[in-house]
């Protein structure tokens, strides 16, 4: 294959992966399965609810939410998590390329219920 012609396939794969968004709702429940392992992983360093929240300097019931998904996770809490257990933060967030590939996966299946018609008669047209 032509030089020329490999160079271009590979910057158009490069623009479709960075056209896709990330998928928020993956993102954050990604995050708090990753919270909620490091809680509960160790038992010699696990944490009940209220001693993270402790920790985090929020409720009890906020741990609670985070791991349910009821309530995102702040940034400063990610820090606070990560200084606590001695981490950094791309042990606890997912990478951008990771996110992507994932987010790609989901298409617009994801999207609101009716978001997901608008969009396919966008697809339709192009």
């Amino acid at each position: 294959m032509d030089k020329s012609l490999r160079m271009n396939r590979m910057e158009d794969n490069a623009a479709q992966e960075t056209d896709v968004h990330i998928d928020a709702k993956l993102l954050y429940e990604t995050v708090r399965h990753k919270i909620r392992d490091l809680r509960t992983a160790e038992v010699d360093r696990r944490l009940s609810q209220a001693e993270l929240g402790e920790v985090l300097g929020v409720k009890r019931s906020t741990i609670a939410n985070l791991e349910s998904g009821a309530q995102r996770a702040s940034l400063h809490n990610v820090y606070e998590l990560c200084a606590h257990y001695n981490l950094e933060l791309a042990d606890v967030l997912p990478s951008v390329a990771d996110m992507r590939q994932r987010s790609a996966r989901l298409g617009y299946d994801n999207a609101e219920p009716g978001l997901a018609s608008v969009i396919e008669k966008l697809r339709r047209r192009n």
